[in-house]
């Protein structure tokens, strides 16, 4: 029985051993891609997209002027910045969270002491965005974390965080290692999917309230002005957007930024093919400089903004 136990040991260890090998290897050029091939997480292999961001915002460049939002945001305005050298474009994606437009402000007002202006522009659906175990820890903790901004969030939020996604997988050292290996991250984001549940928030604004407030008073300290400005809204979303509105209503934001609902271009369903960003002819730069101007028209974005190229403002 003994022997039977100790050679049961020893080859949970090898094996263990094995393991740990191969996941080393995973994390490790050339070997990398490899790996991944043959466990089927190629899928697994891509950057999240988030980190040049928070890099370039924590870069002193000259820019006063900064926009961050969603991934509408990015795809109306990214493309402008060869025209506008005074402004930072900085737009990310919904799953990165209105916590991480904070961090990604924070990060840049920090290095930015001329800054006049910060411009967040999100879609009214993302405003609402809580932790979720779809995309909420790969886009948004494991970009807090490899950033060392986390520390910069109210420990409520900390806490909210912890109970989806569970404080191990928050520590610095196993984010690493997640990132850095397709297999650890393929096996921790199946594992958070099958096994853990989205926070859920009080009321629809419960995270966005706190965050733009904390954006503004964080603006204000550094005489900034902070805008907010609806991403355009396709007209499947107009219902929801209806029902949104009256819980807008009873938020911090409504007594800053009473208009936000109010203000939203909303387009037909045929411009986009996934309900949320344009496509076909009106992807292009020149459709997408006539929805700006139509969407924004009498705003200081508008006004901040070169659409092609005319001298800067």
């Amino acid at each position: 029985m003994k022997k039977l136990v100790l050679k049961g040991g020893v080859f949970s260890a090898v094996i263990l051993c094995i393991c740990a090998c191969i996941v080393k290897l995973s994390m490790t050029e050339p070997y990398r891609a490899t790996i991944a091939r043959w466990t089927k997480c190629e899928e697994f292999m891509d950057e999240s997209g988030m980190l040049p961001c928070f890099e370039q915002a924590g870069t002193p460049d000259g820019t006063t002027r900064l926009i961050i939002g969603d991934s509408i945001c990015r795809q109306m305005f990214g493309d402008l910045k060869q025209f506008n050298p005074q402004v930072s474009i900085q737009a990310t994606n919904a799953a990165l969270m209105i916590t991480g437009q904070y961090l990604l402000a924070a990060e840049y007002l920090e290095c930015h002491p001329d800054a006049t202006d910060i411009f967040l522009v999100m879609h009214p659906m993302p405003l609402t965005r809580t932790f979720d175990t779809e995309w909420g820890y790969r886009y948004a903790v494991m970009t807090y974390v490899e950033t060392d901004t986390l520390g910069f969030l109210d420990q409520n939020t900390i806490d909210a965080m912890a109970s989806v996604y569970g404080s191990f997988f928050m520590r610095k050292n196993v984010v690493h290692m997640i990132e850095d290996s397709p297999i650890l991250r393929k096996l921790c984001l199946s594992y958070i999917a099958l096994k853990r549940s989205d926070y859920v928030q009080e009321s629809p604004f419960e995270i966005a309230d706190q965050y733009v407030k904390k954006l503004y008073d964080l603006c204000e300290e550094h005489q900034v002005s902070l805008h907010l400005y609806p991403a355009p809204v396709s007209e499947s979303f107009r219902e929801q957007a209806g029902a949104l509105a009256g819980e807008y209503g009873t938020t911090w934001m409504s007594g800053v930024y009473p208009d936000f609902f109010d203000d939203i271009f909303y387009y037909p369903d045929e411009w986009s093919e996934d309900l949320s960003h344009f496509s076909g002819e009106h992807a292009s730069r020149e459709a997408l400089n006539g929805i700006i101007r139509e969407a924004y028209a009498h705003t200081a974005l508008l006004d901040s903004l070169c659409l092609d190229e005319e001298v800067f403002p």
